[in-house]
């Protein structure tokens, strides 16, 4: 289990890192979080490829359905 969760530490944070500190939906650098772009409890990879930066308000609604994350 530890090594499950430290490999999710590095990605969120290699994440956050590669899109350097910036939602990519609103382009702010305030309360930001990585979101796993395939659920992570549905079998997404906790990999920076899986990872997509986002503050917490569009964070929220992102998990609300109002805002679709689409990997292209």
């Amino acid at each position: 289990m530890a090594t499950r969760e430290r490999a999710h530490c590095v990605a969120q944070r290699k994440g956050k890192e590669r899109d350097l500190y910036t939602c990519q939906i609103c382009g702010s650098t305030n309360h930001i979080e990585g979101h796993h772009i395939m659920n992570y409890q549905y079998g997404g990879a906790a990999t920076v490829d899986n990872i997509v930066t986002l503050c917490q308000k569009c964070h929220k609604q992102v998990h609300r359905g109002n805002i679709d994350i689409l990997k292209i």
